[in-house]
């Protein structure tokens, strides 16, 4: 009987054993899965971060324009053609924000209807009279995206954001324009003959989470005939946390 007993204990051991592994074999198995399938996750452009520098095109050449900061903010969802397809589109929401320094004011004129640049007299346009001239122009959007992603990390992105604008505005802090000899802090709207909507087109190069970016407004900043011709066109870098 013990011989007998000896072998059934060591039956049901390595049954026990067989199971145990096939038990921890599975769930390595599910854990392996998991983790390559957040590998290929990680970079699906959910929260797009990009970085820029605006050139205003058809801002009239007596205008002298400087670095002029912005950025572009959207948060979107990717569906892929296929599973296996490095083809996808991103759709979601975003808020674009430009700005432009220079040595002039853009006002509305009442009598004539127009919007106009007006360039600062020399004596307060320098840094030790003129502390901040900046136009800020914001939009609210809604982008889509037509995306490429190799395996290897290379993607390439285009699309076009249909947008809202939700500001422009000008902000001045420095001597008095006029000749006064009074120092001056203000900002005033700029919402007379101005665009409700804007249509931009852009692209994205780079790899992994890190591309270079570029955007170009199709339609003016004002209604023809109404104001400056402006369209903003912006060249930066592109960043995707997640």
């Amino acid at each position: 009987m013990k011989p007998l007993r000896i072998l059934l204990i060591i039956i049901f051991s390595c049954l026990s054993f067989s199971v145990f592994t096939q038990d921890e074999g599975n769930k390595l198995t599910e854990l392996q899965q998991k983790q390559k399938k957040e590998t290929v996750e990680i970079f699906r452009d959910r929260l797009i971060i990009d970085i820029y520098h605006s050139f205003w095109m058809g801002t009239p050449e007596m205008v002298k324009s400087k670095f002029n900061p912005g950025f572009n903010v959207a948060l979107l969802w990717d569906f892929k053609a296929s599973k296996k397809s490095p083809i996808s589109f991103g759709l979601g929401l975003g808020c674009t924000f430009h700005t432009q320094f220079s040595d002039a004011h853009l006002k509305y004129n009442e009598t004539t209807g127009i919007t106009k640049y007006h360039v600062l007299p020399p004596t307060v346009s320098h840094k030790d009279s003129m502390k901040l001239n900046r136009i800020t122009y914001i939009n609210y959007n809604i982008p889509l995206e037509l995306r490429y992603r190799h395996k290897n990390g290379f993607r390439f992105t285009v699309g076009v954001r249909l947008g809202l604008i939700g500001e422009l505005s000008q902000r001045y802090k420095g001597k008095n324009i006029d000749g006064k000899h009074t120092d001056d802090n203000y900002k005033y709207f700029l919402k007379t003959n101005r665009q409700k909507f804007n249509f931009d087109a852009y692209m994205r190069c780079g790899w992994k989470f890190v591309s270079v970016y570029y955007s170009y407004q199709v339609n003016k900043l004002y209604s023809d005939g109404k104001g400056p011709a402006v369209t903003p066109m912006s060249v930066g870098i592109s960043l995707s946390p997640f």
